[in-house]
C-alpha cells in the first residue's frame, strides 16, 4: 500500500510540475532564439553601415600620396572590439595598407572585389569588401576589406544564456514549492486512508477517518466512514453467520463419513460379487469346453487317418463347428472384458477368403436344416492377405450369420465382402491401409425402426417378450459393435418390417505384404495357380436357386473355364444348340430323382466329370447310389473346396494332400543347448532328418565351451538351466568370444509370460521359439537367422500317416490315458520309434523328479521347485503327455505369478502335479506295442 501511495504521491507532483517546467523551458527557448538572431543582425548591419562610411572615408584620404593618415584611420578602426583586422587594396587587388592580424582567408577573395559591397560570413567572421571610388574620376580606385569577429557577439550570447537559465531556475522553483503544496493536500489525507484500509485488512473495523471539514478530500472520506460502518455490521452478521455454518458442516461431514463407510462395504460386497461372478464364468466356461475338447481332439485324430473326400468334409466340418462353439462360449466372458476395458485385438496375417468360407461351412448345416440358401460372394477386388485379428472377425460374422438364419424362415442368406473406399480405387502397391465392408443380408421378418436403436445395446433384443421364438442372451451385437469399434470400422444395419434385413459393418486393414508379394497366412492357400485350373475347359451348371448359381458361377469364372448356367437340365441342355462337349458338369438335385438327371446327363455328354452340389443334410444317403466316377461337393461351394476337389479329379489320388515346400539353409553348424536329453534328441533328430550339423550341450557352460571351440551358424539356447542358465551363457558369450557376438541366439523355453520375451530380448537373446518345438518352426527360424547360407534344399512338410486305433492299458481305460501316443508320434515329425524312445527316457527320470520336487517343497525351496517344474514342463511338451503338460504349464505360470510356495493355488496345483507323475509311472509302454502287433 505505502508503495502505491508514494507512486501516487510522485504522479502528483509530476503532473503538477510539468506544466511550469515546459512553460519555462519553452519561454527560455524562445528567448535565447530571438536574443541570438538579434545579436547577429545587430553586427550585421553594424558591418555593413561602417564599412561604407569608412570606404567613403578612405576615398578621400587615398589621393595623397603620403598614406600615414590614411594609416592612422585604419589603426583607429582596430578599437572597435568586432574589427578583427582591415587592408586597403588597389584595384589589381595588391595590398597597400594592412592593421590587426591578417584577414581570414575565405577562399572568395576573388568575388569580393567587384562593383558594388560585398560580404562573406561564417561562423567566425562576416568579411566585408566595400569599393573606394574616386571623387574625381568616380572610378575604383581599390577596396576596403573589413573582418568583424564574432568573439564579442558570442560573449553577449553566453550571457544571454546565463541570465536566461537563472531566469528559468526560478520559475522552476517557484512552481515545485506550489506543486509540492498541492500534492501534500491531496496526498496527506490518502495517506490516512491507507492507514485505515490496513488497519481494516488486519481486522480492526472499528477505525475511522478523523472528521475535517477543512479537508480537501472531506466529502470522500465521510463516505469511506459510511462505508466503513456498513462493513462492521455485515462483519459481525458473516461471523455469526460462519459460526453456524461450521456447526452444520460439521455435521455434515459426520453424516459423509457414515455414508463413506456404507459405500466401502458396498463396494467390498459389490467386488465380492464380481469376483464370484468371474469365478462362476470361469467354471462353468471350463466346464463346458471340456467335452468339446474331446470332440475336438478325437475329429483332429480321425483328419489325420485315412478319410475319403466326403468323410474328411464331414469330419472337418465336425472339427471346425466344434472351435466355432467353443469361440462362441467366450462370448460371455468378452463382454466381461469389454465392460473392463480389457478386450484387446490381436492383428495376425490371414487369408479372408479362409475365414469367410470356414464360418460359412459352420453355419450351412443350420441353414439348411431350415431349407435357406446360404451363399457368399467375395468381389475380385477385394485382397485376400490381410492383417487382422481373424479370431474376432470370424466371431463377428458367425454372429451376424447366425442372427440372419436364426430370423429368416424361408429364403436366402447371402454374405459380401467388397472395398469400402467411398469411390477412392485402392492402390494396392501403395501398402495403405484399406477399409473393407461386409453386409449380411437375410429376406427374414426383418425390423421396425424403433427396434434399430436398442439392438445394438447389451442384453437388448428385437422382441423381448415372453412369446418370442428365438432366444439369445442379448450380447452378441453388443459385443460384435465393440470389436468393431476397435478395428475402425462401423457397424448398421438396413431394414424395415416382413422387407427382410442387411446388417453391415466394415473394419480397416492393412496388406500381408512382404517384398512386394502378398504373404500366406497358416491355412491360406497360393493362388497363383487358380486361373489355370479350369482355363478353357467348358462348364455347364444346373442350380435351381439363383443366388447359388451366380455365387458358383463367380468362383468357376475365377478359375478360368467357359461357363453355361442354367436352372434345371432341361434349360442346360437346350441351351447347347451347337453341341458342346462339356468337361465338367455341376448338378444340383434338389428338385430331380439324383440318379436318373445323372444317367440323362452322362447319355449326353459322356466324356464330362459330374459333380453333384449337395447339401449337408442329404449327401450321405445320396453317396451310396450315385454312379460310378461322379463326384460330390458340398455347399455352400467354396474356392478353397473347389481347388481341392478338382486337384483331386485331375491327379486321380483320392485323399492326396498337397503340400506346400519350404526351403532351408544346408551346411549350416547348429548348437543346441538344453538340460533335458528328450529335448535334445528331438532337436538332433529333426535337424538330422534335414541333413543338419547339431552339437549339443546340456548347460550354459558347456555350451561356452563348445562356442571357444567352434564356430556356430545359429544356437538354440534353453533359458531354465542348471550350472549356468541361458540368459548368463548369453551374455558371456556376447562379450567374451569375439567371433560369437553376431551370432543369432535364439531362446528356446517350455514357458514364458509376456513380460519375460522382453527380458530375454534385452538380454541379447535374437527371438524367441516356444515349446513344443515343430519341424515347420525350426525351418522358419534357421531361413530367418542362420547366417552364411551354402546351399539351398528343399524340404516338404509332414503329413501324420494313418494312425491305427490304440488300447491303452486296462487300467486306465476308465479314465483318460496320461499319454497320446498319436500327438507324441505327431511332435517326433511322424517318427513313432522316436516318440516311443522319448517316452521311455521321460519315464526313466520321473523317479528323479518326484525327489527332487518333494524335497524342494518340503524344505520350502522356492526355486529348486520352479526349476524342476519348468525342466518337466519343457521335456512332457515333446512327449505327447496333454494332462502332465496343463499341469506343469499352469503351475509354473502360479510359481511365477505369485513368487511362494505356500499360497493356496501353488499347493493345489502341486498335488495335482505328483498326482499325475504318479499316473504316468504307472503307464505301461507294453500296451502300446501289443495293440500294435
Amino acid at each position: 500500500m505505502k508503495q502505491h501511495l508514494t507512486a501516487f504521491r510522485q504522479r502528483i507532483l509530476l503532473l503538477a510540475f510539468l506544466p511550469g517546467i515546459v512553460v519555462s523551458l519553452l519561454m527560455g527557448g524562445v528567448y535565447l532564439v530571438k536574443r541570438y538572431q538579434e545579436l547577429d543582425n545587430q553586427l550585421m548591419a553594424k558591418a555593413l553601415i561602417q564599412s561604407e562610411r569608412q570606404a567613403a572615408v578612405a576615398s578621400l584620404l587615398l589621393d595623397n600620396p603620403r598614406h600615414e593618415e590614411l594609416q592612422a584611420l585604419i589603426s583607429m578602426l582596430l578599437d572597435d572590439r568586432d574589427i578583427r583586422a582591415v587592408s586597403l587594396v588597389d584595384e589589381q587587388g595588391r595590398e597597400i595598407l594592412h592593421a590587426g592580424p591578417k584577414l581570414t582567408a575565405t577562399g572568395n577573395l576573388s568575388s569580393l572585389l567587384e562593383p558594388g559591397q560585398r560580404w562573406f560570413r561564417n561562423d567566425q567572421v562576416i568579411q566585408v569588401a566595400d569599393p573606394i571610388i574616386s571623387p574625381d574620376t568616380t572610378k575604383i580606385t581599390g577596396w576596403l576589406i573589413t573582418d568583424y569577429a564574432y568573439a564579442e557577439t558570442h560573449l553577449t550570447q553566453f550571457r544571454s544564456l546565463a541570465f536566461s537559465i537563472i531566469v528559468v531556475s526560478m520559475g522552476l522553483l517557484v512552481a515545485l514549492i506550489i506543486s509540492l503544496k498541492l500534492g501534500s493536500g491531496v496526498t496527506r489525507p490518502l495517506d490516512r486512508m491507507a492507514r485505515v484500509i490496513d488497519r481494516i485488512k488486519d481486522g480492526f473495523f472499528d477505525t475511522r477517518l478523523p472528521d475535517n471539514p477543512g479537508s480537501l478530500m472531506y466529502e470522500l472520506e465521510s463516505s469511506i466512514n459510511i462505508m466503513l460502518n456498513g462493513l462492521q455490521s455485515k462483519h459481525q452478521k458473516m461471523t455469526s453467520h460462519i459460526a453456524q455454518y461450521n456447526d452444520e458442516l460439521q455435521e455434515t461431514l459426520e453424516t459423509i463419513e457414515i455414508q463413506n463407510v456404507e459405500l466401502d462395504l458396498a463396494r467390498k460386497e459389490a467386488l465380492e460379487a464380481s469376483r464370484s461372478k468371474s469365478e462362476f464364468l470361469a467354471n462353468m466356461s471350463h466346464e463346458i469346453r471340456t467335452p468339446l475338447n474331446g470332440i475336438i481332439g478325437f475329429s483332429n485324430l480321425m483328419l489325420s487317418s485315412r478319410l475319403t473326400p466326403q468323410q474328411y468334409d464331414y469330419v472337418s466340418t465336425i472339427e471346425k463347428s466344434s472351435q466355432g462353439l467353443l469361440t462362441m462360449l467366450n462370448d460371455i466372458l468378452d463382454f466381461s472384458r469389454m465392460e473392463a476395458g480389457k478386450l484387446v485385438l490381436d492383428p495376425q496375417p490371414v487369408c479372408l477368403r479362409e475365414i469367410v468360407e470356414d464360418v460359412m461351412t459352420f453355419m450351412a448345416p443350420v441353414a439348411y436344416g431350415k431349407s435357406l440358401e446360404i451363399v457368399h460372394f467375395i468381389y475380385d477386388d477385394v485382397p485376400e492377405h490381410i492383417i487382422i485379428d481373424g479370431l474376432r472377425l470370424k466371431q463377428i460374422l458367425t454372429n451376424l450369420i447366425s442372427n440372419a438364419i436364426k430370423f429368416t424362415s424361408y429364403g436366402s442368406v447371402a454374405v459380401r465382402v467388397m472395398l469400402d473406399q467411398e469411390g477412392k480405387p485402392y492402390q494396392q502397391e501403395r501398402n495403405e491401409p484399406l477399409t473393407l465392408r461386409v453386409s449380411v443380408a437375410d429376406t427374414g421378418i426383418g425390423l421396425t425402426r424403433e427396434q434399430h436403436h436398442k439392438l445394438f445395446q447389451a442384453f437388448s433384443q428385437a422382441d423381448s417378450s415372453k412369446t418370442r421364438k428365438s432366444g439369445g442372451t442379448g450380447l452378441g451385437l453388443s459385443i460384435c459393435k465393440n470389436l468393431v469399434e476397435q478395428m475402425g470400422g462401423e457397424i448398421g444395419l438396413e431394414s424395415d418390417l416382413g422387407q427382410g434385413a442387411t446388417f453391415w459393418f466394415t473394419f480397416k486393414t492393412t496388406l500381408n505384404n512382404k517384398n512386394g508379394e502378398p504373404a500366406v497366412a497358416d491355412g491360406c492357400e497360393q493362388e497363383d495357380l487358380a486361373p489355370t485350373l479350369l482355363h478353357g475347359q467348358k462348364v455347364l451348371l444346373i442350380e435351381t436357386h439363383e443366388l447359388t448359381r451366380l455365387s458358383i458361377f463367380h468362383l468357376l469364372d475365377k478359375l478360368g473355364a467357359n461357363i453355361t448356367a442354367a436352372a434345371s437340365i432341361q434349360q442346360g441342355m437346350s441351351a447347347n444348340k451347337t453341341n458342346i462337349s462339356y468337361d465338367y458338369i455341376f448338378i444340383n438335385p434338389d428338385n430331380i430323382e439324383p440318379v436318373q438327371g445323372i444317367t440323362q446327363l452322362t447319355a449326353s455328354y459322356s466324356n464330362a466329370r459330374i459333380i453333384v452340389l449337395s447339401s449337408t443334410g442329404i449327401t450321405g444317403a445320396m453317396d451310396p447310389a450315385l454312379p460310378d466316377g461322379t463326384d460330390t461337393l458340398l455347399k455352400p461351394v467354396g474356392l478353397n473346396r473347389l481347388k481341392a476337389l478338382l486337384a483331386r479329379i485331375n491327379t486321380d489320388q483320392e485323399g492326396k494332400e498337397i503340400h506346400h515346400q519350404q526351403q532351408i539353409n544346408k551346411s549350416l553348424s547348429i548348437l543346441a543347448v538344453d538340460d533335458n536329453p528328450v529335448n535334445l534328441k528331438l532337436l538332433k533328430t529333426i535337424l538330422g532328418n534335414l541333413g543338419q550339423d547339431l552339437q549339443t550341450a546340456e548347460n550354459g557352460f558347456d555350451a561356452i565351451e563348445l562356442c571357444r571351440q567352434f564356430t556356430f551358424d545359429i544356437i538354440f539356447m534353453d533359458v531354465h538351466m542348471p550350472v549356468i542358465d541361458g540368459l548368463e551363457a548369453t551374455k558371456r558369450i556376447r562379450s567374451e568370444i569375439p567371433n560369437h557376438q553376431r551370432t543369432p541366439i535364439i531362446a528356446v523355453t517350455a514357458h514364458a509370460l509376456p513380460e519375460e520375451k522382453k527380458v530375454l530380448l534385452q538380454s541379447g537373446f535374437d527371438d524367441y521359439l516356444s515349446k513344443p518345438v515343430s519341424e515347420k518352426h525350426v525351418i522358419s527360424m534357421i531361413n530367418q537367422w542362420a547366417k552364411n547360407p551354402t546351399e539351398i534344399i528343399e524340404h516338404r512338410e509332414y503329413c501324420p500317416p494313418s494312425k491305427p486305433g490304440i488300447s491303452l492299458h486296462p487300467a486306465m481305460d476308465q479314465q483318460e490315458s496320461p499319454v497320446d501316443i498319436n500327438l507324441a508320434t505327431q511332435l517326433a515329425a511322424g517318427n513313432r520309434e522316436l516318440a516311443q524312445e522319448m517316452l521311455v527316457m521321460m519315464k526313466e527320470g520321473l523317479d528323479d523328479d518326484l525327489v527332487t520336487l518333494r524335497d524342494g517343497w518340503a524344505a520350502n525351496n522356492y526355486s529348486a521347485v520352479l526349476e524342476r517344474v519348468h525342466r518337466l514342463h519343457g521335456a512332457c511338451r515333446y512327449c505327447g503327455v496333454p494332462e502332465l503338460e496343463r499341469i506343469c504349464n499352469r503351475l509354473e505360470t502360479r510359481l511365477k505369478k505369485y513368487n511362494t510356495l505356500d499360497h493356496n493355488k501353488v499347493s493345489e496345483d502341486f498335488q495335482l502335479l505328483l498326482q499325475s507323475i504318479t499316473r504316468l509311472n504307472q503307464w505301461e509302454i507294453e500296451s502300446l506295442e501289443t495293440a500294435e502287433s
